[in-house]
């Protein structure tokens, strides 16, 4: 018996011990989306979006979107106005959101971080058919 006690307190601390070298995510374990972040050497954070969505990548690989039709602070406003649609449904209990995405309006994210999560809304609309933002192109 105590055997079993010490071995499960030892997979509690090194669980504990692991836990605190995740990457930052941008949704809880059962989300599709999440962000990694990494240091530079110049001290900035860069973000890396990562979409576990199967679906995503031949989506987004199989249509031919122009990235200069978008400013970053075109997809940083339209991001923002997704993500708090996208919580709101969640918090309300939406069964197609199964993730909160902490997206801070403080942090400067890039383009390529901004255009793949807005990709990706643009995605789960559009394979839910549904508009998260009624009336939004």
């Amino acid at each position: 018996m105590k055997t079993i006690q010490k071995t499960l307190i030892l997979a509690s601390v090194l669980t504990m011990l692991f836990s605190c070298g995740i990457p930052r995510n941008i949704s809880d374990s059962k989300g599709k989306i999440a962000v990694k972040d990494t240091i530079s050497v110049a001290d900035s954070t860069e973000y890396e979006l990562i979409v576990f969505d199967p679906g995503f990548d031949y989506w987004f690989n199989s249509r031919g979107f122009s990235k200069s039709q978008y400013s970053n602070d075109y997809l940083r406003s339209s991001n923002l106005q997704y993500v708090n649609e996208w919580n709101s449904r969640f918090n309300r209990g939406d069964r197609r959101i199964d993730s909160y995405i902490a997206y801070d309006p403080f942090i400067k994210y890039d383009f390529e971080f901004n255009y793949k999560l807005f990709m990706y809304f643009k995605y789960f609309e559009e394979s839910n058919r549904t508009k998260l933002i009624p009336g939004r192109r």
